[in-house]
């Protein structure tokens, strides 16, 4: 074991004993799924949650009475406001209000399996992980929303993330949700609340650069219910692609991978522009894109609907073009925070 993570394996072997835990769950504009994640958060085997922390930010929907109900009926639930809105600042909320040495970090559109913060508090355990996170497991009821599903899960659209793949334990950059020790998150001050999304690999991040480890156990399978119009997964990915460059302009630090996208929209961009002044024949590079996610399509597993074949292929682009622009316009602009904030 690394000599910097002894007393953190102290603190969280004592968590253990103890079975004391805090869920921390960021709420805006989820009144539909707030119930579903605040019930599965509660009922963890072994009872090690304490607390749950429903951190509520502006919301068009009922998602305050909604949350509100949930603390008249459980003790063990309280809300708290969070007037910024942002994930990070909700979550940072919760943390403040922490009392146990684990903080459980759920988005309020999950629900988590039984045995969930027993898994994860296992782990931190034998590794001395300060954050050990979760397999996202996208999935949908509507038809546009199960083919999103299905894209996110290609490997053409999770690309190497280890938490839409991970088929072992092991040492990541980054991983779903999280399940961290308290002191080292204090000791960081939280997540940074200037970033809109990324926020975790931004967190995750710093723990590392800290000399913590960050773990990846793939019995924490959480369902995640991906964006159910192509105009709205476009949305999430352009903010996905504007703060990982946001990102890497803070820390420095960047793979291969995430070059991918944005290659392709400069690409895609630039054959147009040659195909219109000089030749037509510029035009077979977009073209071997769309051929390419035609072919996607039609080896995708779990027995895919017809529909599925047609509407996967849209869904890739989407998320390709819309992650590789909001990478590019970020770049140019600089790191300015986007004028609209996500609403989710």
């Amino acid at each position: 074991m690394h000599p910097t993570t002894l007393p953190q394996f102290c603190t969280l072997r004592l968590a253990i004993v103890s079975g004391q835990v805090s869920v921390v769950i960021p709420a805006r504009n989820d009144a539909a799924g707030l119930p579903q994640a605040v019930r599965t958060s509660r009922d963890q085997a072994g009872g090690h949650v304490a607390e749950v922390f429903i951190c509520v930010g502006p919301s068009t929907d009922n998602t305050h009475e909604v949350a509100q109900r949930l603390a008249a009926d459980f003790d063990s639930v309280h809300v708290i406001a969070n007037p910024d809105g942002g994930i990070s600042a909700g979550l940072n909320a919760g943390l403040e209000a922490a009392t146990t040495p684990v903080l459980v970090r759920v988005d309020a559109r999950c629900s988590l399996p039984p045995d969930y913060v027993a898994h994860a508090l296992e782990t931190m355990a034998t590794t001395g992980a300060a954050n050990v996170g979760a397999v996202q497991v996208p999935v949908g009821t509507a038809p546009m929303q199960i083919s999103i599903a299905r894209a996110m899960k290609h490997v053409a659209g999770s690309g190497a993330a280890a938490y839409r793949r991970g088929a072992e334990q092991s040492e990541v950059d980054t991983a779903f949700l999280g399940v961290y020790d308290v002191d080292v998150l204090r000791s960081l001050t939280g997540w940074d609340v200037t970033f809109a999304r990324n926020e975790d690999a931004e967190l995750n991040q710093r723990l590392r650069a800290a000399g913590h480890r960050v773990v990846l156990d793939p019995r924490l399978r959480v369902d995640y219910e991906p964006r159910t119009t192509l105009r709205g997964l476009a949305r999430q990915y352009f903010d996905y692609g504007w703060w990982r460059r946001r990102m890497i302009a803070k820390h420095r630090v960047w793979r291969v991978r995430q070059l991918v996208a944005p290659i392709i929209v400069f690409g895609l961009s630039f054959s147009c522009v040659l195909a219109a002044a000089v030749t037509p024949w510029f035009l077979v590079v977009p073209a071997a894109y769309v051929t390419m996610l035609g072919g996607f399509g039609v080896v995708l597993g779990e027995e895919p609907t017809f529909g599925d074949r047609l509407r996967v292929p849209f869904a890739l682009a989407t998320m390709h073009c819309s992650w590789g622009t909001g990478f590019l316009v970020s770049a140019i602009r600089g790191i300015r925070r986007p004028k609209r904030l996500p609403p989710g």
